[in-house]
């Protein structure tokens, strides 16, 4: 059976006993619980700690944990608000069997406790009890018999070596990329901790007083200890519904757990659930460890985005240095060889066909790629690969000396020529044969081989550039099936 206990904060002293009481009731009675301090129901208006209000949040998940029955510490929850904003708190629980530790109109209140000794205590135990026969039968039993309660406080010395061991490996980042949690899990567990879980929204929720935050169906199990065992899980198994979280940390067997939110100002960020131990009711002791889980899953989150970033940067870079997609709409010139980019590839070329392309003219058209040029850059850098770029150049500039040519991509050339001299092509693919073996023999790191295609079209009037483009790229790529 799985019981929920709604309180205010763990810092408060009355809270801490009860929280003493109904822990112990729990495992007397072999049941799971889970406290869940959500501080307090808050006004628009509330002054004080701005943010305190994203505790409550918390409490929305008191609808969705499978619980058997709930107990609510109402009259704490709801201090600071009118008695109908308590009621419709209380209501929104209508579907779970609901009581009260104290007396709230038009709801079940747990038995009286009439002792002089513990009687905080007392009412925790006792509202356990109560649940859990009102779960079953839907009536109260009879109230329990006193009990003796022999909790003895840590010391907060104590609490804080705890958090300094938990805290420092996280804090400290000393674990591998993208295993904060991980890391995490083993930690508490070291400190003899049987049950834990972190579960993160795929992304932030943004939560506001007025604009009330919308939990999601599902969230991702980013750590989860179960029996002092960190489950290992599939990726596609991380995602679960609010249902089975607690079915998920306790696999069946009793627990008394404490849950809390991880949030960021006004946005919510996901879940802690872990084991409810002496060491939670150590003053600010469990709302620091929310902190320091809330700052791991910020820079494991920030880590990813600028690593998106830097990919990003390193593709926008590739793009300028080798693609000259930005840099061909900013003059004419290619900025590495200092010939022609393909902006001023085309204009030059049209211009050349508009002036010079007429009857007994023919124009030869030149595709030109570097097919070496992304394995240079791979394995030696781009420093290299630019000076491998600059060298085909040189040799275009030879080869094409009174021709328009243009670095069109970072790895390809356009080159065209208007002439009447026959075998001009022919003359051309011989001299690049000639200077592909010269690149072949001079490289004795790595081979920068050209593959080429030289096409010669006739004048006609409906032919233009980019048809002849279209027919010598097309032929490139036979000749590359062929080879």
């Amino acid at each position: 059976m799985n019981i929920g206990l709604l309180v205010s904060e763990l810092e408060d002293r009355e809270v801490k006993r009860i929280c003493i009481g109904a822990s112990q009731a729990a495992r007397d009675k072999k049941i799971t619980l889970c406290i869940m301090p959500g501080k307090y129901l808050l006004t628009e208006a509330e002054d004080g700690d701005i943010y305190a209000y994203q505790y409550a949040a918390l409490f929305d998940y008191a609808r969705d944990f499978a619980f058997d029955a709930l107990i609510v510490d109402i009259d704490r929850i709801g201090k600071k608000v009118p008695i109908l904003k308590k009621e419709a708190f209380l209501k929104k629980f209508s579907e779970i069997p609901l009581l009260t530790l104290t007396k709230q109109d038009g709801f079940t209140c747990v038995n009286t406790v009439d002792t002089d000794r513990d009687q905080l205590e007392q009412l925790g135990y006792e509202a356990v009890c109560d649940a859990i026969s009102f779960a079953e039968k839907g009536t109260l039993p009879s109230p329990e018999a006193a009990k003796t309660f022999n909790y003895v406080e840590k010391e907060a010395s104590e609490a804080l070596n705890v958090l300094s061991r938990i805290s420092n490996p996280l804090l400290h980042r000393k674990y591998p990329t993208e295993k904060a949690y991980e890391v995490m899990a083993e930690t508490v567990a070291a400190e003899g901790i049987k049950s834990c879980s972190v579960m993160l929204y795929d992304k932030k929720i943004r939560n506001t007083i007025k604009y009330w935050w919308e939990k999601p169906e599902k969230i991702t199990v980013k750590a989860n200890l179960v029996n002092g065992i960190v489950t290992d899980y599939e990726e596609a198994d991380k995602r679960t519904k609010s249902s089975d979280i607690i079915a998920n940390i306790t696999n069946g067997k009793p627990n008394v757990l404490v849950a809390g939110p991880l949030y960021v100002g006004e946005y919510q960020l996901g879940l802690l659930v872990t084991e409810f131990t002496a060491n939670i009711l150590t003053d600010y002791f469990f709302d620091n460890v929310l902190s320091v889980i809330t700052g791991v899953s910020r820079v494991s989150y920030l880590e990813k985005e600028l690593k998106k970033t830097n990919e990003e940067l390193y593709e926008v870079q590739e793009e300028l240095a080798r693609d000259d997609s930005v840099l061909d709409h900013i003059g004419d010139q290619d900025y590495l060889t200092g010939g022609l980019n393909r902006r001023g590839f085309f204009a030059k070329a049209y211009d050349l066909l508009k002036e010079n392309f007429g009857p007994g003219k023919c124009a030869i058209v030149a595709y030109i790629h570097m097919e070496s040029l992304k394995g240079i850059n791979d394995m030696y850098g781009h420093e290299e690969g630019d000076r491998a770029v600059k060298k085909i150049a040189a040799i275009l500039e030879e080869v094409f000396e009174d021709c328009i040519y243009g670095r069109i991509r970072g790895d390809e050339y356009a080159v065209i020529e208007i002439t009447d001299e026959e075998g001009k092509a022919e003359s051309f693919r011989q001299e690049m044969s000639t200077q592909n073996a010269k690149l072949l023999s001079e490289s004795s790191r790595y081979i920068n081989h050209l593959q080429y295609s030289i096409c010669e079209f006739s004048y006609d009037d409906n032919l233009s550039l980019r048809e002849m483009l279209k027919e010598t790229d097309d032929n490139l790529q036979r000749i590359k099936q062929m080879q």
